[in-house]
């Protein structure tokens, strides 16, 4: 190979890695993946257990990051770059919100599946822009208004879809309220999440306050629920599919979602990662034998595009945010 040779297929490699699009698809199959592992797991396994073992492959990304970074002095109260207690507050509040939604989405996982479950989860982009309109004076367009009625209408398509044929389990339906809790939970967090990073937070600083709160919620939580033998009685096969769930949606998902938006304008990557749910559905009748026929489909499909309006149309901020 000649030097001419060479250079055009570094020129081609580097071209490949800077397709935004190419990265926010690695983000929703990291997502969507990641609820397949985990619909799996808690098949076989206490749904209580699901949010502390998802979350130590973050807690790893977190401690790494802010290595990299070098960013522990934010959380140090004598140093300059120290965030402060309310700083560090706004962190811990979403931590034990989106642990309180897990125990929930995990259950939901267990009853109703993928299928049903991470459509209605995903709908946390709606509560996350009503919270943000009360807390953080955004304001709704019509067509955010538009997206909020498709993703409604969706999921309605998509729980009649289900009363025919044969659902998970025969309990399917307590999966819905289950979901709707998590994404409610999930949604108020993310303004959580927005108040610490505007009040001077490196990501990596909220990374970790946020998943240490997580994993301490979750600990308490099986301690209190009598069920913290059931981290050794959960065999191996349970606790990699848990372990591999949280790595997908914690590190691949995350880093596919936040390379996108270095290549692709905030639009193109929102529209691409509402994907999700059709992807975690699609995945989950290939490989987890769920049922889904075509009433199902049209109703995912409709949440699809209409988490995909709320998020490209997301309500636009005051100048005094």
């Amino acid at each position: 190979m000649n030097q001419t040779e060479g250079t055009v297929l570094v020129q081609q490699r580097r071209s490949l890695v800077e397709v935004g699009e190419l990265w926010a698809l690695v983000g929703v199959l990291g997502y969507a993946s990641a609820n397949v592992f985990e619909a799996h797991a808690v098949k076989g396994a206490d749904p209580l257990i699901g949010p502390l073992i998802r979350g130590i492959p973050s807690l790893v990304l977190a401690i790494v990051l802010m290595y990299r970074r070098n960013t522990f002095g934010q959380l140090q109260p004598h140093s300059p770059h120290y965030i402060g207690r309310k700083g560090i507050i706004l962190f811990i509040v979403p931590g034990v919100l989106a642990t309180l939604g897990l125990f929930t989405y995990f259950y939901a996982l267990q009853l109703g599946g993928v299928a049903i479950t991470i459509p209605v989860q995903q709908s946390f982009i709606l509560w996350g822009a009503l919270a943000s309109w009360l807390y953080l004076g955004e304001r709704f367009g019509a067509k955010s208004l538009l997206g909020v009625a498709l993703v409604v209408t969706g999921l309605v398509v998509l729980g009649l879809g289900r009363l025919t044929g044969t659902p998970v389990t025969g309990q399917w339906y307590y999966a819905i309220p289950l979901a709707l809790f998590t994404a409610i939970a999930f949604g108020v967090s993310g303004v959580f999440w927005r108040l610490g990073q505007l009040h001077g937070a490196d990501q990596s600083t909220g990374i970790l306050v946020n998943t240490l709160a997580s994993e301490v919620v979750a600990l308490i939580g099986l301690m209190l629920a009598g069920r913290l033998s059931a981290l050794w009685e959960t065999s191996v096969q349970n606790w990699l599919a848990l372990l591999a769930g949280g790595a997908l949606s914690g590190i691949v998902g995350l880093y596919g979602m936040f390379t996108s938006l270095k290549y692709l304008s905030v639009t193109r990557a929102y529209a691409l990662s509402s994907l999700t749910p059709l992807v975690a559905a699609t995945l989950a009748f290939l490989f987890l034998g769920e049922q889904l026929n075509a009433q199902m489909v049209i109703g995912i499909i409709m949440v699809t595009v209409g988490v995909a309006l709320v998020q490209i149309f997301k309500p636009t901020e005051k100048a005094t945010a």
